[in-house]
């Protein structure tokens, strides 16, 4: 993994995040319209950017902006006195901390899981911070399983080792489930503070220990891309020829891929030889998910067809086109 996008499993301090939540001591409590979750309260925030798996790296939040809190419908209100979810609240604020006074809160940061190391690297390209990293678990929102690091095995060389009586997978798991799973998993691995990092195809906690700000590398170059571009294909392409999923999550799929590769282009690797093939292969996966209308009323009158399902012969050609796609990066396994 090149990069990584900052998200710690804690908040800011209720002061610097938007809406402000209200006061623990406050005799009239200010509540939102809807309540809300574990994860809610965890983050603090959702970021709308993809980020990267082993080998590349997402677009960066900007760190200097003040986290806003994501009230989302239809989900359950969190017990906020949890005493494992408070405590790494205060983890994740205690990191935030770590880095302004070390001036490294703006600065973008990013992972190289291969080598177990996640970084801040500041406007000058030198790296003002590191830390040890190791994958716990991921989990897929379209599929909602949730897979630990020792399940995985694109991530299980990278990964924690086997906790007793946790379940290797688990179905069915929502978002604020997830981080339960993740947050419980980090304790008894004694991680110090937790990162979600969003993919293309799932998300993926990681456990950061041993923080320094004086570094021993000082310097830091991205991996290849061709994991993340090989993992990002296949999934999709998999996911097409099983016509398990409507055709909507299809094509959220092919745009989250193509959008992705995108950003990995214009950040990540914007000064590598990987750029144009980056760009070149995000915008085809782009034009192939423009090959599954939404229902809107410009497709219905340009009499493009937005049906639940895949017919076999779409699927067969998405999917011809993917595996293309492929062949063409497998070559530089």
């Amino acid at each position: 993994m090149a990069k990584a996008a900052r998200d710690p499993v804690a908040p800011r301090s209720p002061k610097r995040a938007r809406p402000t939540p209200a006061k623990k001591n406050a005799g009239a409590r200010a509540v939102p319209k809807h309540a809300p979750s574990l994860a809610e309260i965890a983050m603090a925030r959702r970021d709308a950017h993809g980020a990267t798996p082993l080998e590349t790296s997402p677009r960066p939040l900007r760190p200097s902006l003040a986290p806003s809190l994501d009230w989302d419908d239809g989900v359950r209100l969190a017990d906020a006195t949890d005493e494992l979810v408070d405590r790494w609240v205060k983890r994740g604020d205690e990191l935030l901390e770590l880095l302004a006074l070390n001036g490294a809160a703006d600065h973008e940061y990013r992972a190289d899981l291969k080598q177990g190391r996640f970084v801040w690297i500041a406007p000058d390209g030198r790296v003002s911070a590191e830390a040890r990293a190791e994958v716990v678990c991921s989990w897929s929102r379209p599929t909602g399983v949730i897979a630990m690091a020792w399940a995985d095995p694109l991530v299980r060389p990278v990964g924690i080792a086997p906790i007793d009586g946790v379940p290797a997978e688990r179905e069915d798991v929502d978002e604020e489930t997830a981080w339960r799973v993740a947050i419980q998993a980090a304790e008894a691995r004694a991680a110090d503070f937790l990162y979600r990092v969003p993919t293309p195809h799932a998300w993926y906690f990681l456990a950061l220990r041993d923080l320094t700000f004086d570094p021993q590398h000082p310097l830091f170059f991205p991996g290849t891309p061709v994991g993340l571009v090989l993992r990002g294909l296949g999934d999709t392409r998999r996911a097409m020829l099983s016509r398990t999923e409507p055709s909507e999550l299809l094509r959220e799929r092919l745009e989250s891929v193509g959008r992705e590769l995108l950003a990995q282009a214009d950040y990540a690797y914007r000064d590598t030889d990987w750029v144009a093939r980056l760009a070149r292969t995000g915008r085809h996966v782009l034009h192939l998910a423009g090959r599954l209308p939404r229902p809107t009323f410009s497709s219905v009158a340009a009499g493009r067809v937005a049906d639940d399902w895949l017919d076999e012969e779409t699927a067969r050609e998405l999917s011809s086109a993917l595996a293309l796609l492929e062949d063409e990066w497998s070559a530089f396994v």
